[in-house]
């Protein structure tokens, strides 16, 4: 339920998500309402969400058909 199910992606030409449709049912969900197994007393979890990126080793980037050989 965290990441939802999106029902339709729109990207521009390089790539880009410009926006993202999600039926009713199947949208993220950030908040979660929990009861403690141990005490009974309510609870609320709040998922704050972050990625990071990095560029992919050479050898493994197939994007170009050359990779140097030299360190």
């Amino acid at each position: 339920e965290l990441l939802g199910k999106p029902a339709s992606v729109i990207k521009d030409a390089l790539g880009k998500i410009l926006y993202t449709d999600y039926d009713e049912e199947d949208e993220p969900c950030y908040e979660e309402h929990f009861e403690c197994e141990n005490c009974g007393k309510p609870f609320v979890v709040e998922a704050k969400l972050t990625f990071n990126t990095k560029p992919e080793e050479e050898e493994l980037d197939f994007s170009t058909i050359t990779s140097s050989l030299l360190d």
